[in-house]
Parts: structure tokens; sequence; C-alpha cells
């Protein structure tokens, strides 16, 4: 497995994480809940030897099929819209509070990503990771809009105000 390979949780991988229902060892929940889909095989190895994980928990998670690293076409296809997420961070421009509106539309699970991959890229590791338990338990799209305000604090404490509400309207999109 290449170090520089992004890892993501599959469905089932997402399954798990609500349903309780393959992992018995909490170390390696612990391994699955921070496969969030922007950190890298490197970066992941060195949080799980934070945690006292075992050598092998990524390797685990793989051959249960509950994370999976993209394909070569999903990898250079990010590598090319790179530069597109990187210019509309640096156009932000001054925002309403109010106007902050995130689409609810969104279905669950693409929700689910969107909010764990805006907590785990904006946030630092202490407050993204007890931010992630919080979502990893949400079920519904209710109770993951129910964090919003959360999220919206941490965001604003981090980047200010503008560009928390700036992020936070990428939502749902």
């Amino acid at each position: 497995m290449r170090q520089d390979s992004v890892l993501f949780k599959t469905e089932k991988g997402q399954d798990e994480i609500a349903k309780r229902a393959v992992l018995q060892s909490r170390v390696l929940r612990n391994v699955l809940l921070l496969v969030d889909g922007k950190r890298n095989v490197q970066t992941l190895r060195e949080l799980m030897q934070a945690i006292s994980a075992p050598e092998d928990a990524l390797e685990q998670l793989l051959a249960l099929e509950l994370i999976a690293a993209p394909t070569v076409e999903e990898e250079a296809d990010s590598f090319l819209h790179d530069d597109d997420e990187l210019s509309s961070e640096l156009a932000l421009e001054p925002l309403d509070v109010q106007s902050a509106k995130v689409n609810t539309t969104a279905d669950f699970s693409s929700l689910y990503e969107q909010i764990n991959g805006l907590v785990s890229s904006h946030l630092g590791m202490i407050k993204a990771y007890g931010l992630q338990l919080r979502i990893e338990q949400c079920q519904t799209t209710d109770q993951l809009l129910a964090l919003l305000p959360e999220i919206k604090a941490a965001l604003v404490a981090k980047h200010g105000e503008p560009k928390a509400i700036n992020l936070l309207r990428q939502l749902g999109r």
C-alpha cells in the first residue's frame, strides 16, 4: 500500500460505524474513525501509533472491506481539481452571518461525507477527532444538521467568520 494513498470508508465501513456489527476491537474501531477520505496512509499510521493501534490495522480494515483506496482514475481526478478548491478558498468575500444556509436536500450519506471532510480538512486534529466521533453517531440528516452550530463555532474560532460561512455554504452542493 502506497504511503501517499488516501483511504476512505466504504459503505460497509459507514454501516459499521452506525451499527457496530463487525469490529469487536475498540482500537480498530478508532482507526476506522480516523479514516476520513482526506488523510493518507502515512498520516494514518502516525495517528495509529499515537493510539497504540496494531501496525496491520489498516490492512485488517481493508480485508474486511470497511475501507478502500481510490482507483488510479479517482486519484488523478482529485489531483486535477485541487486547484479549483484552493482558488475558491482564496476568493473569499465578506458574508452575512444569516446567509450561510445549508442545502438540506442532500441525502444522508452525501451530507455525512461532506461534513466529515469539512471537519477533517479545516480543523485541528484534536478538535476534528472530537467532532468526528459525534458525526459518526449520527444516523439521520437531522442529527447531522443539529451538529452544524457546533461545527460553525469551531470553524469561526479557527478561520474567522467569513471563511467559516463560505465553507458551510458548500455543504449539500
